[in-house]
């Protein structure tokens, strides 16, 4: 039997100033896999991860999260389930180390826990001599490694990624993939908005074109790659 999906959209319709930048009739997304939506700027990803992550709310439409409406319902059970990494790094004014462990700690996850856990994130993500470091004074490809380990250490079911490998040394791209893998086997869907086609596609089983707001395609053949 076949698990629910992670996301099940309906109708989906979001306008700015009257006008459409987001229509999508129909689209399931499925539990425990890699999902990646390509297209150009402008094309609808943000605002589709957005409404994803629950931070926006569509102007009209259906969006079940793990069988659960959320358009309108907007509970901590459900907020818990979801964690967003924006394309553009946002970092708190304290160590690489503390920035990673702070979604832990907010979770109320013993303190031996956290320390283990980031500790295995940081070495993973090859952060090891940054991270004791003011976050603020890291590189563009530094601070995305670090909002990326930040996001991963909470292995939470669901993860959406806004042009993950924005700023990524190419260097580092393998590692990603492979901790992305990682979450993945360990049963987490991962939602993946991006230029970056050669990065997604080894990953992804579905990779999905976007244009005006809409899915252009059910799904690009992945030797297209």
């Amino acid at each position: 039997m076949n698990p629910a999906p992670a996301y099940r959209i309906r109708s989906l319709v979001h306008s700015y100033s009257g006008r459409i930048v987001l229509d999508i009739p129909e689209l399931d997304i499925p539990s425990g896999q890699i999902c990646a939506f390509a297209g150009p700027n402008g094309s609808g990803k943000t605002t589709l991860l957005s409404i994803l992550g629950l931070l926006l709310t569509p102007s009209s439409g259906s969006v079940l999260l793990r069988g659960i409406e959320t358009v309108g319902q907007r509970g901590p059970r459900i907020r818990h389930t979801v964690t967003l990494v924006h394309q553009k790094p946002i970092l708190f004014s304290t160590t690489v180390r503390k920035n990673i462990a702070y979604g832990l700690k907010m979770a109320g996850v013993p303190s031996k826990e956290i320390r283990d856990r980031v500790h295995a994130i940081v070495q993973e993500a090859g952060l090891s001599d940054l991270a004791d470091k003011p976050a603020r004074t890291l590189s563009g490809g530094e601070a995305q490694r670090a909002v990326l380990a930040r996001a991963l250490v909470l292995e939470t079911p669901i993860l959406l990624l806004d042009e993950p490998t924005n700023s990524l040394d190419d260097r580092f791209k393998p590692t990603l993939s492979e901790m992305l893998r990682k979450a993945s086997q360990r049963g987490a869907t991962i939602v993946m908005a991006s230029h970056d086609l050669q990065f997604m596609a080894p990953l992804a089983g579905r990779v999905l074109q976007m244009v005006n707001g809409q899915i252009s395609a059910p799904s690009l053949p992945l030797s297209k790659f």
